[in-house]
């Protein structure tokens, strides 16, 4: 087993399709995170690959259950904002410049040719 330096808490997602819904625990870096948590105590932690984080599902079959994995800590939310950096859209726009003058250059020549071989 692999142990961290760093802890890294348990992201708690709800997870569900028609009748069917789960609890996700994810991105955990210790085995027994879920002590004080009984809805996880009937699933085991896995491990994709052995230097990974874990994570951890238990599917939802009551409403206490659902209750409990509401209650599990939340995650805080990401900011996922993305900067515009005016470098970086005048580097796509000349991009988007330079094709079209090389497609216009290769029709040109395509025609040229043409008419060159109906000339003959």
């Amino acid at each position: 087993m692999v142990e961290f330096k760093e802890e890294f808490p348990p992201s708690y997602f709800k997870l569900g399709a028609g009748d069917t819904k789960a609890c996700l625990a994810a991105g955990f870096s210790r085995n027994n995170v879920h002590v004080n948590n009984s809805l996880f105590n009937r699933t085991r932690p896995v491990q994709i690959h052995p230097d990974s984080l874990y994570n951890q599902v238990v599917l939802l079959s009551s409403k206490e259950d659902e209750e409990r994995c509401d209650n599990a800590e939340e995650p805080d939310p990401c900011d996922d904002s993305v900067e515009q950096d005016p470098a970086l859209n005048l580097v796509a726009l000349t991009v988007l410049g330079l094709r079209l003058i090389f497609l216009k250059t290769v029709v040109f020549n395509v025609l040229m040719t043409l008419r060159l071989w109906i000339s003959q």
